[in-house]
């Protein structure tokens, strides 16, 4: 019986749920600080893991398979302990439907006024402003695999003109699709720009100062990839020159975001805890499944990360 050791956070619910979807593995589970049992791992040839204990693969000279419990992987592509032989792969469970719902919901509360209506209420006030017309605006998403089609498909059932970014532009029978070169023309009467890349050499702080200059007021940047795509001087000086309107932020380059940072306090910022798309077993397992089972049988697992692209 093959080996599957589980490093995670919330192993407590992890383990019961792989074990149920492939009975013929092994698995133990552990939180990433806890004391580990040496000799179970190092028979051990799968892991699924977020975020990788230092020293921890050097006790599991049989390791074969890395299931990363998120979509992004750019934390493992860039560990130097994970030998080159090791398979890394990446599941993205129902992200797109979470992170769709995310964007849809921040969006509308905005365009509805919900705030206002809510401040009118709590005064006794009648208040008969019109709630904004999303119709026709322009929604820019960048990086479109399954997450970003999700999102953009939400944003189009609201009305909005949804154009895609990919590192390389392709057809596609859905949507129109541009390379990121592209992203400053649409940028000017833009509505709603959304990144949910993966983060690599050229998504890496791509949103700086020389993009946001093509901003406008009633732009919304809503950051969903990885918190380091964003340069966060440049951000709140856009928000202050009203280059950009709102920031809705997910994910940071330090999390937790740190206390003393000043987009906990700036008006035209949202911050939430990186829950747009939150790791369940039940969003995620349908998507291992077909792994696992290869994995319990022998058998080569099948998607792998390509480590040079770092997704």
């Amino acid at each position: 019986m093959r080996r599957l050791a589980v490093i995670h956070h919330r192993h407590g619910d992890w383990v019961p749920a792989l074990r149920e979807a492939e009975p013929r593995l092994a698995i133990r589970g552990w939180h990433p600080t806890d004391v580990l049992d040496p000799g179970w791992l190092r028979e051990a040839e799968g892991l699924f893991v977020w975020k990788l204990p230092a020293g921890l693969v050097a006790h599991m000279p049989r390791l074969a398979w890395i299931q990363n419990s998120g979509a992004g992987v750019d934390h493992l592509v860039a560990d130097a302990s994970i030998p080159p032989t090791v398979t890394i792969t990446r599941a993205d469970g129902q992200f797109g439907f979470w992170m769709a719902r995310y964007v849809a919901g921040h969006l509308l509360a905005e365009a509805q006024r919900l705030e206002t209506c809510r401040q009118a209420q709590a005064e006794r006030r009648w208040s008969p402003e019109l709630p904004e017309d999303l119709s026709g605006r322009t929604a820019l998403v960048v990086g479109f695999g399954r997450i970003g089609r999700q999102v953009g498909r939400a944003l189009r059932e609201l009305g909005l003109d949804v154009q895609g970014f990919v590192h390389a532009p392709r057809e596609d029978p859905e949507f129109p699709l541009h390379g990121p070169q592209d992203l400053h023309r649409w940028l000017p009467d833009a509505r709603v720009l959304v990144l949910c890349a993966p983060l690599t050499a050229a998504t890496r702080q791509m949103v700086d100062a020389r993009l946001l200059a093509f901003g406008n007021p009633s732009l919304t940047l809503f950051s969903l990839g990885r918190g380091e795509q964003v340069v966060v001087p440049d951000l709140l000086r856009a928000l202050d020159e009203g280059r950009l309107g709102r920031a809705v932020l997910d994910v940071f380059p330090q999390e937790p975001l740190e206390p003393g940072s000043p987009l906990w306090s700036h008006p035209g910022v949202t911050v939430t805890p990186h829950h747009s798309g939150p790791s369940t077993p039940r969003a995620m397992v349908p998507d291992l499944l077909a792994n696992l089972r290869r994995f319990a049988q022998g058998e080569p697992v099948q998607g792998a990360v390509d480590r040079k692209r770092g997704y």
